[in-house]
């Protein structure tokens, strides 16, 4: 373990001769460079704003172009312009989705539109689900979950061809009581809501998700967690939290009807599937009949595609009565954070220990809810409070307040950020390269940094304004460092907020960490800024990239329609499936 003082740390991302040390020469590209392939120009309007990406296209997610260069970070022309700003932005392997300011949900990728693998260009983003007023999406393999600014949570497939509106589509069908043929009312794409179990409260509603490879999270504004399975493997590892769910069963011939389903966990259905054949001992085939509960879902009635395969979310039941803050979900495990106490549980897949249970524990999976305990690593009578949980693949983030004493004065805070799990990519963050990491670690360059503020005249702790980690193995992270810049854009009354440093490290096969090589980062790296987006982006002394926060005269969706005015926006980061982006968000 590294751990290195404040000070030192701070220089790290700060002093240029630092930050020379910690990339090669090579990687850091010329403040004279351009982004975008050959003839691509960044907006340079005093609204103009820009969706930069960069990183794997070969499903055509993060570029439609057919000249893009994953090695340089250029503009996503159908997500830029005067006032566009999304409200969210996911990428996933073969297909993308975003949220425009108006609410609705546009999506592209090889994936989404079918086509084949070696097609050369795909077509932009396309609308799907609208009139929703949708806030967040999170994304699998086959669907696409939103979240809804009334606290509805919604799935619609994620191919353009499933989500055709038909006769025959369930729940589609006219009847003779129904009032919705005065003005044959019809949505404009297959989408089912997700309704809970038990039901909501009256004023509870659902404010956010996070989906891994096979389950979803849902939290309430009540503290309440519920999961649902996305395919049959939802519960593989124990990530789902429970066990009797209940399924659609549907055919061409009858309606669906919900069958009960009990998922167990992989080392549960087979104890010794890892063992060598040879000590492996084979239970003799039942002579009983089935149980009315079926544990084996793999039914022809049972499609994992539709977007009906559940259409329910279920409320863990040993979470029932813990006042839940957050939840997240990595691509086989699920972690909630409690609200006061900033406590963490987790659950489901350990094989990297990704469960940051210890060293000594080296169970393959974590079958129920279980605390995390993250003060193992710091002297005996420290207050550590987890604020905030993130996980990718199979790492986790736990971003921890640490003091000492009773009442703890603002100099006595420190701000850590821990990592757990896979690092074989560097992805810990440690300066190591580490398959599995069961006890927390501390991320180096970012954790126990602190800056003076010049209002409390004080040293104040710096905390992660967002974490981002790719299911892919890289990680992007903003630092929450802010002042004010009156004079970029002054002699136009905008004044222009930066200070979010943005770093990044893990696996860069795909150029996603925006350095130019493919060469792998174990320590958060800051991120070499261009002369790019009217100079909005960029640190010209350090040459580093700066997230930045502004107010545009007016906000557009991406139809072209106004929004609002006087709108606040600011640069958020999204570490997708080999690749990146930066984009501008709606300060919700």
């Amino acid at each position: 373990m590294f751990i290195a003082g404040g000070g030192l740390v701070g220089a790290a991302f700060v002093l240029p001769p630092v930050y020379q040390d910690i990339l090669e020469e090579c990687d850091v590209p010329g403040a004279s460079t351009s982004f975008g392939a050959k003839g691509s120009k960044v907006s340079t309007g005093k609204d103009e704003l820009d969706t930069i990406t960069w990183g794997a296209n070969q499903y055509h997610t993060v570029s439609t172009d057919a000249s893009y260069n994953p090695k340089s970070p250029s503009p996503f022309r159908s997500m830029s312009g005067a006032g566009v700003a999304l409200r969210d932005l996911a990428f996933h392997e073969k297909h993308a989705a975003c949220v425009d300011a108006s609410g609705d949900i546009y999506q592209w990728g090889d994936g989404f539109f079918d086509l084949p693998s070696d097609s050369q260009s795909s077509p932009g983003p396309a609308l799907t689900l609208s009139g929703k007023d949708i806030i967040a999406i999170t994304l699998s393999q086959y669907k696409v979950y939103a979240l809804s600014r009334s606290g509805k949570v919604y799935v619609l497939s994620s191919k353009q061809k499933a989500q055709a509106v038909t006769d025959e589509t369930p729940g589609m069908r006219s009847s003779w009581w129904s009032v919705s043929w005065l003005w044959n009312a019809k949505p404009n794409i297959d989408h089912v809501e997700l309704l809970p179990e038990p039901k909501r409260q009256q004023s509870e509603k659902f404010v956010s998700i996070s989906a891994g490879r096979s389950h979803i999270l849902a939290l309430t504004s009540h503290g309440r967690t519920f999961a649902a399975p996305v395919t049959s493997f939802a519960n593989s590892h124990g990530q789902l939290g429970m066990r009797k769910v209940q399924l659609t069963s549907s055919s061409q011939t009858s309606l669906s009807t919900r069958m009960p389903v009990e998922l167990l966990p992989n080392a549960l259905v087979d104890p010794f599937a890892r063992f060598a054949p040879a000590v492996r001992t084979i239970s003799p085939a039942p002579t009983v009949s089935p149980p009315t509960t079926t544990t084996a879902p793999r039914d022809e009635t049972l499609d994992e595609t539709d977007i009906r395969y559940c259409d329910m979310l279920f409320e863990v039941p040993s979470l029932k009565g813990v006042d839940v803050a957050q939840v997240v979900a990595g691509s086989r495990s699920s972690y909630v954070r409690t609200r006061k106490e900033g406590r963490v549980l987790g659950f489901g897949a350990n094989e990297f220990g990704q469960m940051a249970l210890g060293g000594a524990y080296t169970t393959d999976f974590v079958p129920a809810p279980t605390e995390i305990i993250l003060t193992r690593g710091y002297p005996g009578g420290t207050n550590v409070k987890c604020i905030d949980v993130a996980a990718g693949g199979d790492i986790v983030y736990f971003t921890v307040e640490t003091s000492k004493g009773a009442v703890p004065t603002s100099s006595d805070i420190n701000i850590d950020l821990l990592a757990a799990g896979m690092g074989q990519f560097g992805s810990l963050g440690n300066a190591g390269y580490i398959q599995a990491q069961g006890t927390p670690v501390k991320v180096k360059v970012i954790s126990g940094v602190k800056e003076y503020n010049e209002v409390t005249r004080s040293n104040q702790p710096l905390a992660c304004k967002l974490v981002s980690a790719s299911p892919t193995g890289h990680t992007i992270v903003l630092l929450d460092t802010f002042q004010l810049d009156g004079n970029v854009h002054a002699q136009n009354g905008d004044q222009t907020r930066k200070g979010r440093d943005v770093l990044v490290w893990g696996a860069n096969s795909n150029y996603q960490l925006g350095l130019g090589k493919r060469s792998s980062m174990a320590v958060p790296t800051p991120l070499p800024s261009v002369s790019f987006i009217g100079g909005y982006d960029v640190d010209d002394q350090l040459n580093r990239m700066m997230a930045r926060e502004r107010t545009v005269s007016a906000l557009t969706d991406l139809k072209g329609k106004k929004v609002a005015k006087n709108a606040k926006v600011e640069q958020s980061v999204v570490a997708g499936w080999g690749c990146s982006a930066m984009y501008w968000k709606v300060v919700q």
